[in-house]
């Protein structure tokens, strides 16, 4: 290391030119990749995708397909105009769409979502438009719903179909079928068209699935309309569409909601704010009412438009902080420029890498501007200290730029690259969030600190005419060594340990949002009100052995039941009525006898090819099952812009999922969070929101586990090469362990959870922890006051980067607050040791030369 920094040394004061010519050609070209950075400032973006129980929950629709709801709230007085509002606007994107009123496509199935008014736009629900279609009668609609149900009757119905084998019977059955429609009554017709073969009454209607749909259908709280559904006290009038793109996509979603709320005419505006959407959502002169948004869309761009805003508030509290430090340490604010312009052009070099590399700031990462300005100025602040120093001893420019260099540089290079590794260390993590902070905030330190070196010198010999903070004179005197400090300071760290007990872990990645999210707050009050999430979910059953199937079924339904969902056993036929229903001799029976009874053959024909194929097969009523509920639609690999990291990181395409059936249930949390264990049991799984963040819960833990020892490892290895002793070694861990104590007390003591973001401050504690204490003990070994030399600028230092955090901790994101207040308790006990402690073990245990 000495050797590099003599050679760059020569560079300076020889042909400086040439390094500011390097220094603008880096600058270019990072500042192009600066134009390559995309906000993903949703959850979805700190996923491990590849992750085979992340993929499925992702492909049940979470954060891709699920729904934005456009909700309208009021009264008795105003719910005709809210209904006509509603229907209006479901009119329109039907028209403009060409999607069937029945929801279905022309083979007869569900039809894929149509967005309007193109790419990017919005699309009526096709399963709520079916649905509804059902209680007006649409031909179409009935008879899919009609082949689907005598698809599943065997399953459903088992040996209770015997009566069908009954010529008798069978007669009397089709005989009523064609009295109910011809009545006059709408509800005997209806059921009629649905089962023309009277199945429902070979159901058990005294059974516990029975009861069970009975009152769930009385608990139901919602009405069913055309493309729109309606609370029964007519509070809520709420329109579900399915979005053309994934809830990540903040623009998208902006511009998608004022294109609504200003009616849905016309076409998507190129652009659009969070206030425009506010505006929009307000009532207009064709609407008195407000509209409301929310769903996944809602919620996650109303967090990035308002995470930007306090990323830049963090950025600009902590800049105005670190100055307040800066001076309250040298009692002036000379030479705080020579400190920040290096640091930020380090900063914007940082950005561009992160272009470049990842194209992206995610979640996590979101914070590390505050990070880059806490840490990287600690470079910039021991050179220019070193260096002020040794002019004020009244040392030329040269040698004192010789001194900064190499007296502090190697100290200060170590501890950079140790606080670097830390960083890095997290880019192997198989966590996205954990990776893309790893490597946003470690290159962006390598930045600070390359830019430091490059910058900082050349602007010294230029503008150091030794006047005013580099004119000659006295040394500022060196601090006294207080009796009772180093036992402040373990009264700190026991304090600190105290509290680390106390510390809670939090798994909901919804509890740690920001504060006053509407849409979020709209959604916590209609899953009140309706009793049931919003939020996607479903059970899945393996079928990987579909003989298997109906012995898992039935393990899970009466747990199922006992929460209230209606859900029968997995019936099996006899043998012989197996035979029977699946014979062409029983079919040909059954149209003669509804010939008979005044019945169109032809209309049975659907029905009785389904029972006999169910009855055949006893795989179709999956496949009914999966064909009625079509996985979700990922979006489309590529979309995003190419960035180094995956270009060097080329992965195979995924392999399949195993074969599962997925049926979408409605549970309250409560249910599933005691059900979770004993479905999967009995082998099946939870997919949706609320189980995937329990999923990710388990993974972050290992990813986060690994990142700590990842960071460990980079950090005892830049400590072996840099310190050359055990004793070197061991001196510098006390502020290192002491850093973890801090960052988990202070959460304890501070009442903040422990949540993925928070639990980041461990690696980076660990990297901070050891700046200053590098610092002073590589100054320890050639001087024998080096404590007392470095005790006001490590101060300093340890002072601007508690600014940086502080920023964060005054956010209106509990996230970035957990993370902000995780880091102050950390780095603010490494430095009391550091500052009080390691001086006494120094006298104690002093280091050798090297």
């Amino acid at each position: 290391m000495d050797s590099l920094l003599r050679r760059l040394l020569r560079l300076h004061l020889s042909r400086s030119p040439g390094l500011w010519l390097l220094t603008a050609g880096l600058t270019l070209l990072l500042g192009l990749g600066t134009l390559r950075v995309e906000r993903a400032l949703d959850l979805m973006s700190l996923l491990p995708t590849d992750h085979p129980a992340v993929r499925a929950n992702l492909e049940a629709g979470v954060g891709q397909q699920e729904l934005l709801w456009l909700v309208a709230e009021g009264g008795e007085a105003d719910l005709e105009a809210r209904r006509a509002w509603a229907e209006g606007l479901v009119d329109r994107l039907l028209q403009e769409g060409n999607l069937p009123l029945n929801g279905l496509a022309a083979e007869g199935r569900l039809s894929d979502p149509v967005p309007v008014p193109g790419p990017g736009g919005l699309s009526p629900w096709p399963a709520l438009l079916a649905v509804g279609a059902i209680t007006e009668g649409d031909a179409a609609v009935s008879r899919l719903t009609t082949e689907t149900l005598y698809t599943l009757a065997p399953a459903w119905l088992g040996d209770r179909l015997a009566p069908l084998n009954d010529p008798e019977g069978l007669r009397r059955r089709l005989e009523a079928t064609a009295k109910a429609l011809a009545s006059p009554e709408p509800l005997p017709a209806a059921l009629a068209r649905l089962d023309p073969l009277g199945l429902r009454d070979l159901a058990p209607q005294n059974g516990e699935g029975m009861a069970k749909a009975r009152e769930l259908g009385r608990a139901f709280t919602l009405r069913m309309r055309t493309g729109y559904l309606e609370t029964k006290d007519g509070r809520f009038v709420m329109l579900p569409l399915v979005a053309s793109f994934p809830a990540s996509e903040v623009k998208a979603t902006t511009r998608a909601l004022v294109w609504l709320g200003r009616g849905g005419g016309g076409p998507l505006p190129a652009t659009a704010s969070l206030q425009e959407v506010e505006a929009a959502l307000g009532p207009q002169a064709d609407r008195a009412f407000p509209l409301q948004a929310t769903g996944a869309h809602a919620i996650t761009a109303w967090e990035s438009h308002r995470l930007t805003g306090e990323v830049l508030l963090s950025l600009a509290l902590s800049f105005v902080l670190i100055g307040l430090v800066y001076w309250l340490g040298f009692r002036t604010l000379a030479g705080y420029g020579f400190v920040m312009v290096p640091l930020l052009v380090g900063m914007f070099w940082a950005l561009g890498l992160t272009g470049w590399m990842l194209g992206r700031v995610n979640l996590m990462a979101a914070g590390f501007g505050a990070v880059l300005l806490g840490v990287g100025d600690d470079v910039g602040i021991l050179l220019f200290s070193r260096y002020r120093e040794e002019r004020r001893a009244g040392r030329p420019k040269p040698r004192a730029l010789r001194a900064a260099l190499l007296g502090t540089g190697p100290g200060v290079v170590a501890g950079a690259l140790a606080t670097a590794l830390a960083f890095l260390a997290l880019a192997f993590a198989p966590f996205p969030g954990i990776r893309d902070l790893g490597l946003t905030t470690g290159l962006g330190l390598l930045a600070c600190l390359a830019a430091t070196f490059l910058v900082l010198p050349p602007l010294l010999m230029a503008l150091d005419h030794g006047r005013g903070t580099f004119a000659p004179g006295p040394p500022a005197p060196l601090p006294h060594r207080r009796a009772w400090a180093p036992w402040a300071a373990l009264a700190l760290l026991v304090l600190a340990l105290a509290g680390a007990p106390r510390t809670r872990w939090e798994e909901d990645l919804r509890r740690f949002r920001a504060q006053g999210n509407p849409a979020l707050t709209l959604q916590e009050r209609l899953t009140k009100n309706l009793g049931a999430s919003l939020q996607p979910l479903a059970i899945q059953i393996p079928l990987d052995d579909p003989d298997r199937l109906p012995a898992r079924w039935n393990k899970l339904s009466p747990i199922l039941r006992e929460a209230g969902l209606p859900v029968p056993d997995w019936k099996t036929l006899d043998p012989e009525l197996r035979h029977v229903l699946g014979s062409e001799t029983w079919r040909h029976q059954v149209l003669e006898a509804a010939t008979k009874a005044g019945l169109d053959p032809a209309g049975l024909e659907g029905p009785l090819s389904a029972l006999a194929a169910a009855a055949a097969d006893p795989a179709q009523p999956v496949r009914a099952l999966q064909s009625l509920l079509p996985r979700a639609a990922q979006p489309p690999e590529g979309s995003h812009r190419w960035n180094l990291w995956e270009g060097l990181h080329r992965r195979g395409k995924s392999a399949p999922l195993a074969p599962a059936l997925t049926v979408p249930i409605r549970l309250d949390e409560a249910s599933l969070t005691r059900l979770t264990p004993v479905v999967e049991a009995a082998g099946g799984r939870f997919v949706g929101t609320q189980p995937l963040f329990r999923v990710v819960k388990g993974i972050a833990r290992d990813a986060v586990r690994e990142a700590v020892l990842l960071a460990l490892a980079g950090i005892f290895a830049v400590i072996a090469w840099f310190g050359r002793s055990l004793r070197f070694a061991c001196l510098a861990l006390v502020p290192l362990l002491a850093s973890q104590a801090g960052a988990l007390g202070a959460l304890g003591w501070g009442g903040e959870p422990l949540t993925f973001l928070s639990l980041m401050a461990i690696p980076i504690a660990l990297g901070v922890s050891v700046d200053t204490a590098f610092n002073l003990l590589h100054r320890a070994r050639g001087e024998a006051d080096a404590p007392q030399r470095v005790a006001r600028v490590n101060a300093v230092c340890a002072g601007t980067t508690l600014a940086g955090f502080g920023g964060m901790v005054f956010s209106g994101y509990r996230g970035l607050r957990g993370l902000g207040l995780a880091c102050l308790g950390g780095v603010a006990l490494a430095l009391l040791l550091t500052q009080w402690l390691l001086p006494v073990l120094l006298e104690k245990w002093p280091l050798e030369k090297k």
